[in-house]
């Protein structure tokens, strides 16, 4: 007896397959989800709709995806080619068998959670049996494929599966991503749409720069460098005040716009971005919905951008002013140099004439004025951590964190599904695997 003709036998991706590719007339397809191989096959196939009757069943629960039955790829692919070529897919609430009728061929079978086991690749382990005759005629029938006017309601797939519960699936599964599991022992399974988030910007604030006054330019009498100098060089920033900065919006990236900013803007900026997508919990730390992580990280980036924008600027403004900095540094030292020159040069260059001296300051000049433009760039870092489930059973962190959120008018479907705990098997250590 071949593979062929066996009526117990294995449907793995490969039947399932073979299966799809040789409908000419009929093709049903009924399962909790499939594999992404599975999806291809299956899609190429919707191009024929017209010449090829097409229907197809599916689960429309995030959850027969965490549970391994198929992948959430494999969702995408259906769903966007079904709506290419005006497909209209199905849903069946907890469907646990999968069907394939491929014109008067028939293979029922039962599907393979991949958290659980590989699944069978041999008929010696099967899994499906293949039918033919009446029983696909009934089968068809009794899941809607039949255009017969006579043909009874269908028993199963009654609800179409709309784009918007689709997109909802697809939403919750990148909230919670599927977990590899095996069958060693059962736990518990902790999901938490929240993680901690460390969020530290340094260097984009520098209004109060200041610079290390040398040893040779202690004492001031100019009241004009008084405001800039005591043991420290303070950068003239209340001279500039605003700069205009391109701004960019943040959704795409390609709409600048022109803004006046300063120091206190970026501090502004900072504390939205912070309020907008985290919340304190005092004694705990800073959470973030780990649906929100992607845009955060958008949003940090954009500003790091903005900051380095506004450093150029204040470079640029700055050294406007280096010529009449540098003229007034000379001018205030000079008659103090003149008299008592730094040890450096008496010492080293024997140069005490007032050319040499105005020269040597010059140059000393410059070399402050440009420690004063050299802005460090902005740091940012981001650490994500997952919360802990003793965090969950604190009320010193469930309480304040619940307040925080309603009074941000967080949905309450969204405070209510924060943490959840499911049964399900841990994956094995490698050295478990492999026996050792």
């Amino acid at each position: 007896m071949t593979d062929n003709d066996r009526t117990f036998t294995v449907a793995n991706d490969a039947a399932v397959i073979s299966l799809i590719e040789k409908a000419k007339n009929r093709l049903v397809i009924i399962g909790p989800a499939f594999s992404e191989a599975v999806a291809e096959a299956l899609t190429k196939r919707f191009a024929e709709l017209g010449r090829l009757d097409v229907r197809v069943v599916m689960d429309a629960d995030a959850e027969v995806y965490r549970l391994g039955y198929g992948e959430p790829k494999a969702l995408s692919l259906i769903r966007e080619a079904a709506a290419k070529h005006f497909l209209d897919l199905r849903e069946q609430s907890g469907v646990r068998i999968g069907v394939i009728i491929s014109d008067d061929a028939t293979m029922v079978y039962s599907p393979v959670s991949r958290n659980i086991e590989a699944g069978s690749e041999t008929v010696e382990k099967p899994n499906a049996i293949v039918l033919s005759g009446a029983s696909t005629e009934k089968l068809a029938r009794a899941s809607g494929a039949s255009r017969d006017a006579d043909a009874p309601q269908a028993e199963i797939g009654t609800t179409a599966l709309d784009a918007g519960k689709a997109e909802e699936i697809e939403a919750d599964l990148e909230r919670l991503p599927p977990v590899k599991f095996d069958v060693s022992r059962r736990v518990n399974v902790f999901h938490s749409r929240l993680v901690y988030v460390e969020f530290e910007i340094k260097g984009f604030a520098i209004g109060r720069k200041q610079v290390p006054l040398p040893d040779d330019f202690k004492t001031v009498n100019n009241a004009e460098l008084q405001a800039q100098l005591s043991t420290r060089l303070r950068a003239p920033m209340a001279d500039i005040g605003l700069v205009e900065v391109q701004i960019y919006d943040s959704d795409d990236g390609q709409k600048p716009n022109l803004k006046k900013i300063d120091d206190r803007w970026l501090r502004q900026e900072r504390k939205r971005i912070e309020d907008l997508y985290t919340f304190q919990v005092d004694h705990y730390g800073r959470v973030i919905l780990r649906e929100d992580m992607p845009a955060f990280t958008r949003e940090v980036n954009s500003f790091k951008a903005v900051v380095e924008r506004y450093h150029e600027k204040l470079r640029e403004e700055l050294a406007k002013q280096e010529a009449d900095f540098c003229k007034t540094f000379a001018e205030e030292f000079f008659p103090r140099w003149k008299e008592s020159p730094p040890d450096y040069i008496t010492r080293w260059r024997n140069i005490t004439d007032d050319v040499s001296l105005r020269v040597e300051l010059e140059i000393r000049a410059k070399e402050v004025f440009n420690e004063m433009l050299n802005f460090a760039p902005p740091t940012v870092r981001l650490v994500e951590k997952n919360i802990s489930p003793k965090n969950v059973e604190d009320e010193k962190f469930l309480k304040p964190l619940r307040q925080t959120m309603i009074k941000r008018r967080v949905r309450p479907e969204i405070i209510e599904t924060l943490f959840s705990t499911s049964g399900a098997a841990p994956v094995k250590s490698p050295d478990a695997l492999s026996g050792r």
